[in-house]
């Protein structure tokens, strides 16, 4: 699962899972801190904002060459996030708040380790349950009729697979995005498999974008998205040499979101 439909709405996982787990902390130390007429509430969201803020400032500097602009770097969509300095930035901020309010001490460490555990398990079970997820063998047409399978193309290489249409507003916008990644990266396999649209649709969006790609393949079905409960798109798939998901991204994939899940992917 790697988003959540509300209304007519699909949301990515990971913020709602941060929010809840943030929710479940804050109603703890409500609890405790009623007992002592203490409120740690703001120390608690202060902690999580500063950590975020610190793992942000942090993923923008170290692929600071993939930003084009100041919006960009602000633009948080991308849940570009360096997951080690918001942690150790947060347990910080957290000594900082121990020492200047030492009465809070075990009322804000029990609110701070229920987030911090609840989002890490959660988060866990999520993942371990994409990773069992592996490259469907299935085979697709390409704009031209011909069948291409999809572990043919992948042949022991990281693979990319993008879920898109040419309707989808965030799918037009990060297009540019994987065309340069493909030709920075030549020795990853990127499949742009459209959803539920016809040859000449498809062919006629990427001749008006002028973009071109190794591979566009067409689901008609949506099969790929219903296997992966993708309730909205785009919706980015990253396999390693095994054929093995490590990682997804619902939403429009930055230049710099995009060029760390590939390294991470050749890390694997």
């Amino acid at each position: 699962m790697t988003s959540i439909t509300l209304g007519s709405f699909a949301l990515p996982v990971s913020p709602i899972i941060l929010l809840f787990s943030l929710i479940v902390g804050l109603i703890v130390i409500a609890i405790l801190g009623k007992k002592q007429s203490i409120s740690v509430s703001d120390s608690l969201i202060s902690i999580v904002i500063y950590s975020l803020i610190v793992g942000r400032v942090v993923f923008v500097i170290k692929f600071f060459e993939s930003y084009d602009s100041i919006w960009q770097i602000l633009d948080i969509r991308d849940r570009g996030f360096d997951t080690f300095s918001s942690v150790i930035s947060g347990v910080i901020f957290l000594i900082v708040q121990l020492k200047r309010k030492p009465e809070q001490r075990n009322i804000l460490i029990s609110g701070a380790a229920t987030t911090l555990i609840l989002f890490t398990l959660t988060q866990a079970v999520i993942n371990a349950g994409n990773e069992q997820s592996a490259l469907p063998n299935l085979s697709f047409s390409t704009t031209e009729g011909v069948d291409v399978n999809l572990h043919h193309v992948s042949n022991q290489n990281i693979t990319i697979v993008n879920l898109w249409a040419s309707w989808c507003g965030p799918c037009r916008r990060e297009m540019p995005v994987l065309a340069a990644a493909e030709k920075r990266f030549p020795e990853v396999k990127f499949i742009m498999l459209n959803q539920r649209e016809p040859a000449s649709t498809v062919s006629k969006f990427l001749a008006d974008i002028n973009q071109t790609f190794n591979y566009v393949l067409l689901d008609t079905k949506g099969d790929v998205a219903t296997m992966m409960g993708a309730h909205g798109l785009p919706m980015t798939l990253f396999y390693d040499k095994h054929g093995n998901m490590v990682s997804s991204h619902f939403g429009e994939v930055s230049a710099a979101s995009l060029q760390a899940a590939i390294e991470n992917l050749t890390k694997q």
